[in-house]
């Protein structure tokens, strides 16, 4: 059930604008300014999909590995929201939006994150698995030129975790203590400050 609603959340928003008959075309291209500074690659697209409606999709990699402590830090994140903008300021010549903006958004990724735990006393853990997060995103678009955008966002909702607890490091690391471990959590779930660059001006 919960692989199922992984996939339905997804495949919803992608044919949202299919199921509207409006055409789209790529507007505009962004990276998330915090994580492309602290090193993690990203990118995310905008498309209008009609008056004042738009599609978002943004993907994150995290490609870490330490050796030294065999600690690791990988992920892989892509999520998709459907935009509606409320009294909009129109500055496009392409119907492709600015100001407030809300919509539902689904997000799904995969980790793989060990890292040594402070206290030399304490075994250090890994942790494999894979998550899954709908809810609602809500943001600014402020104009800063005919080409460039500041989109500050935020998302909160329902996610759930599921993966499987390794011992970081040592003989028996690639061996899992507990499979199948579950979390789920409520409340924030994604934050962006993106520098956004419009293809069409």
């Amino acid at each position: 059930m919960k692989h199922f609603l992984r996939y339905a959340f997804l495949s919803i928003l992608f044919l949202l604008p299919l199921l509207a008959g409006q055409s789209i075309r790529a507007q505009a291209i962004k990276t998330n300014i915090p994580l492309t500074l602290t090193g993690n690659p990203n990118i995310g697209f905008e498309w209008s999909v009609g008056r004042q409606m738009t599609v978002n999709a943004d993907v994150l990699w995290a490609p870490y590995l330490f050796k030294k402590n065999e600690e690791v830090f990988r992920t892989l994140i892509a999520s998709v929201d459907f935009r509606y903008y409320l009294n909009p300021r129109y500055y496009y010549t392409n119907d492709l939006w600015d100001g407030f903006y809300v919509g539902p958004y689904a997000m799904w990724g995969n980790f793989n994150i060990g890292l040594k735990n402070k206290d030399e006393n304490k075994t250090s853990y890994r942790h494999k698995g894979w998550g899954v997060s709908s809810g609602v995103t809500c943001g600014y678009k402020f104009y800063i030129s005919s080409r460039f955008r500041l989109d500050i966002n935020l998302g909160a909702g329902y996610t759930h975790l599921q993966y499987d607890k390794f011992q970081l490091g040592g003989e028996y690391a690639d061996f899992p203590l507990e499979i199948k471990k579950t979390k789920s959590y409520v409340g924030p779930t994604k934050f962006g400050v993106h520098i956004v660059y419009n293809i069409f001006k």
